[in-house]
């Protein structure tokens, strides 16, 4: 189920369905990766670019003609790398993770990286 969510006037973004074989991989990588002192987090988040890649996917011909590139919207995403372990953990919801990435590439640090 995809619900729209507009970032700008002209075009929508919708919300892909939640990734949950994404959510169960990071979990999934967190517990075998446990050890005493260790933080994981942001390596169970960017290990393989999963959750970037889907995204991708899914916004890569409305995010393009915008000025954004793959490498361009990874940069972008690195710095919601908080919400996403908060999503991944069942802290916050897909939707509310998904309205930080767009209000990111609505505001001015997206659309400055965009224009770049």
């Amino acid at each position: 189920m995809c619900i729209p969510y507009t970032y700008d006037i002209e075009k929508k973004l919708f919300i892909p369905r939640e990734p949950q074989e994404i959510k169960n991989w990071m979990k999934n990588i967190e517990k075998n990766m446990r050890g005493p002192g260790l933080y994981w987090n942001s390596l169970n988040v960017w290990y393989g670019n999963q959750l970037p890649k889907y995204l991708w996917n899914e916004w890569e011909n409305d995010l393009k003609p915008k000025g954004f590139s793959w490498q361009k919207f990874l940069r972008l995403l690195k710095h919601r790398t908080d919400k996403i372990i908060l999503w991944y953990k069942g802290i916050i919801k897909w939707e509310e993770l998904v309205k930080e990435f767009v209000d990111l590439i609505e505001g001015p640090l997206g659309q400055n990286l965009a224009k770049k």
